[in-house]
């Protein structure tokens, strides 16, 4: 087992008027293993003309800090919470170039990081930080480009730098109609890889040069950076900037969890971890959760949904966060309390998960994720990513059944919509040779690519009777219609149907459509199960519960049996979100999180293979028996669930 040290932010204010307090809270978060190291935060974003020397103003307080810390034996240093900024109203603008909108030429306030002023700015600020000699310097995620409404910064000196490179004189908007998704552009592919590579210059160049700022005090003097947006824009390279000489390269993720209106859909947060985690993988040391409870009270969000927010994504590879657990436009202490207790209570839980996850091996469904960051301009938003999420959050996530997020070969990968086009046609056939669950959407992108012959299936649209049910041959019960059916025509005898797609007017006699859902056993040796519609849907009383009822479970058991990629599952009908894994001792790793709105006071599974042992990992890290019975191959486990209280099994 690899051992991990966690690396624990704990973002705090620079109030000096209750220096006592915060100083004593930071000790009690240290002793009790919340945090490694605090951070004060620093709005650094350059307002004013002359700019106010904002660094010089902030470290006179930071310095009352830091003396009162290091008396106490306590680590701490500064997140520079804004350096380019994030957008918002200034008091003054800065007299350097503004951030202009690549997609729509609006200028922003947030300055470019081409600018030379800047860039002087920006480095002394760097100096006067490290001048006070703090234990760690973070960047937030503002310095950022793509990842914004305008897509990409297209000021005059992006552009002057774009037409360097190109050789061309292309205003902006001439740019824009010739990169944006739609364009058939013979340079579509060319200018935008130069286009990105104008925002990569501006960000990384920037980076070196606050690291200098750093060096001309402290060359050694860890530093680290947050980024933003399933492409983890540049931030293995910004960060390795930022890193200074002889330290690990730490990248806190965007996977935030802001004001969640329940824990229905919480497999979203980890979809985006693994996103970014499969692009950084091999080239950051270190990857934070973005443990942020914005705005840092329960009212926004939980203390137990800090902890299944930290818990699962150290499951997607995470070995330490960024805690932002207190409040900084108030002095409100009690906000911060429940959020202190639960971290605190779960250090070794996290500390022996962290240790384990570089060892296990997922089952189950796969969600397949990208380790190509795919930069592209698109009119919606500032980078097009695979945010596909039907299969995880909209069914698999409620149903009890194994899933993961990998890039990696392996489980019965799960697709829907675009998802095929993330992915080229070798990946694909790969995909293809082993087992898939498909939309019919997706279905139909990849006959349309050329590989219908291993679906077992056309697709088409329908055009005849409304379909009005759809009738499960492993009970013969009947569900609410998929969602944007379209007409399954199975192009093999080998082509297996598990359920038909139905008109009834009377409600007793059914006119039969065609196949819901079909499984094929094609030559590449895959097994290519279709479905007629699409996962997505709205969770309201008629589209969700297509796929969100006893009798699809079933299906989908069976279907997923047929795989021999179902090493457990839950067996009853709470919303639970399942992962399970193959450890190195040839036990079954299983982590069981309630997102229900039931407390589950008896665990049960249903497992491959049969159990002799089970055990539970504790709060403090150590491991716990625990009694079960089987009964009609179920097994009973002496051991409950709470609401966003994930509990981890390894099975024996």
């Amino acid at each position: 087992m690899k051992e991990e040290k966690l690396h624990l932010y704990s973002i705090m204010p620079l109030m000096a008027d209750h220096i006592d307090e915060i100083c004593q809270d930071i000790k009690e978060q240290y002793e009790k293993g919340i945090t490694t190291c605090a951070l004060f935060s620093m709005t650094l974003v350059p307002e004013g003309n002359p700019v106010v020397n904002k660094a010089a103003l902030l470290c006179e307080t930071y310095r009352k800090f830091r003396e009162k810390l290091n008396g106490m034996g306590v680590p701490n240093g500064v997140l520079v919470q804004a350096t380019i900024g994030h957008g918002w109203t200034l008091g003054e603008m800065f007299p350097y170039q503004q951030y202009v909108g690549f997609r729509d030429g609006v200028a922003a306030n947030t300055a470019c990081p081409f600018d030379p002023g800047f860039r002087d700015y920006i480095r002394d600020a760097l100096t006067t930080i490290a001048s006070c000699h703090p234990d760690h310097i973070m960047i937030d995620d503002d310095f950022r480009l793509m990842f914004r409404p305008g897509g990409g910064c297209a000021c005059p000196l992006h552009m002057n730098r774009f037409r360097e490179l190109s050789g061309t004189q292309l205003s902006r908007e001439e740019l824009w109609d010739i990169v944006c998704e739609n364009s058939t552009h013979p340079q579509k592919d060319e200018y935008t890889r130069l286009m990105v590579q104008t925002q990569y210059e501006s960000l990384v160049e920037t980076a070196r040069i606050m690291r200098e700022g750093i060096d001309q005090i402290d060359p050694a003097l860890p530093g680290s950076f947050c980024c933003c947006g399933n492409n983890a824009e540049f931030a293995a390279e910004i960060a390795a900037e930022l890193a200074g000489k002889g330290n690990p390269i730490v990248v806190r993720i965007n996977n935030g969890n802001y004001t969640p209106a329940g824990a229905r859909y919480f497999s979203r947060v980890f979809l985006r971890a693994a996103h970014q985690i499969a692009k950084l993988r091999g080239k950051a040391d270190v990857i934070l959760a973005e443990t942020d409870t914005c705005p840092q009270n329960r009212y926004s969000t939980g203390a137990m949904s800090l902890h299944t927010h930290f818990t699962g994504t150290i499951l997607e590879g995470a070995k330490g966060a960024k805690h932002w657990i207190t409040r900084l436009g108030a002095f409100e202490p009690q906000s911060g309390k429940y959020y202190r207790k639960i971290l605190g209570k779960h250090r070794g839980f996290y500390e022996a998960l962290a240790k384990l996850e570089p060892d296990l091996s997922w089952r189950g469904c796969r969600i397949p994720v990208s380790n190509v960051p795919n930069h592209i301009f698109t009119n919606t938003w500032a980078v097009a990513t695979d945010g596909a999420d039907g299969w995880s959050a909209c069914v698999l996530e409620r149903l009890g059944l194994p899933f993961y997020f990998s890039h990696q070969a392996g489980g019965v990968v799960c697709m829907e919509g675009n998802k095929d086009t993330f992915y080229t046609d070798a990946e694909i056939l790969n995909f293809l040779g082993g087992p898939v669950i498909l939309a019919s959407d997706t279905a139909k992108n990849l006959i349309d690519r050329g590989f219908g012959e291993y679906l077992g299936v056309d697709v088409r649209p329908w055009v005849g009777k409304t379909p009005t049910g759809e009738v499960l041959f492993v009970n013969g019960n009947t569900t609410n219609v998929q969602q944007k059916l379209q007409e399954l025509v199975p192009t093999s005898e080998d082509t297996v149907v598990y359920s038909h797609v139905f008109n009834s007017v009377d409600k007793v006699h059914r006119d039969i459509l065609f196949p819901g859902v079909t499984l094929y056993q094609n030559k590449l040796g895959g097994t290519v199960i279709v479905f007629a519609g699409t996962p997505v849907a709205e969770f309201n009383l008629t589209e969700a519960f297509a796929f969100l009822t006893w009798s699809r479970k079933l299906q989908l058991i069976d279907l997923l049996q047929k795989t021999g990629e179902l090493p457990v599952y839950y067996p009853e009908d709470a919303e639970v979100y399942l992962r399970a894994a193959d450890m190195p001792d040839s036990g079954l790793f299983c982590a069981f999180f309630n997102l229900g709105l039931d407390p589950i006071e008896e665990v049960t599974l249903v497992t491959e293979k049969p159990l002799s042992r089970v055990e539970r990992l504790m709060p403090d890290g150590s491991r716990k028996t625990v009694d079960f019975t089987l009964t009609d191959g179920v097994y009973h486990l002496d051991a409950p669930a709470g609401v966003l209280d994930p509990a981890i099994f390894f099975l024996y």
